[in-house]
């Protein structure tokens, strides 16, 4: 089953959680029921949207069809992504400062410039280099994968509120670092570490 989050609230699998560890079912039906609901929602695939230069998801596409030849299985943008987040995700856990996790993301990811007019109002203006063609992602995670990253982003909400950063905002961060390193030639044997890690 799939779901997809395009939610206001910024972390709604997080929020979910928590109300249903709260949660204190009273009857027989009611405990069994929330038990297979609870078991049944960690399987849950959900369905992430975000968009990336077209050059960039042009790469990706490239990189996926030549780990595809190397498996004879097909590798999809969805593969990749999954990976990279494990990977993100491994690396956030590992890291011994929050704060050296918001340095990396809050440099990594583009975000709006708000002017402060002399009247007390504000806008935003976000600012784009140059016109560039985007290409929308779409992808899956499973939901265990998603609530841990809601996780971290909760805490690091709560370490700099000033910033949040969603799912939808880390994802394309991790595929366009990516997709950048490798582009740059300062990822070295990435084709042949991928196939090593799917076989």
């Amino acid at each position: 089953m799939s779901k997809s989050y395009s939610d206001q609230r910024l972390y709604t699998i997080y929020e979910e959680e928590l109300n249903e560890l709260t949660y204190n079912p009273t009857g027989l039906f009611d405990k069994l029921l929330h038990h297979l609901l609870r078991k049944f929602s960690q399987t849950i695939d959900l369905k992430y949207t975000f968009t990336v230069p077209v050059s960039e998801f042009l790469r990706g596409e490239l990189f996926c069809e030549d780990v595809s030849e190397v498996i004879e299985k097909p590798f999809t943008q969805t593969n990749l992504i999954s990976i990279l987040l494990d990977d993100f995700l491994h690396q956030a856990q590992h890291k011994r400062n929050l704060s050296d996790l918001y340095r990396d993301l809050h440099s990594g990811i583009q975000h709006p410039i708000e002017i402060f007019h002399y009247s007390g109002e504000h806008e935003i203006l976000h600012i784009n280099h140059e016109t560039q063609r985007n290409k929308v992602i779409d992808c899956i995670i499973n939901r265990k994968k998603a609530l841990r990253l809601e996780v971290i982003l909760s805490d690091l909400a709560n370490l700099e509120p000033e910033v949040t950063f969603s799912v939808n905002d880390v994802l394309q961060f991790i595929y366009c670092h990516f997709i950048q390193k490798y582009k740059n030639g300062t990822l070295t044997n990435e084709l042949k570490s991928i196939v090593k890690r799917l076989a």
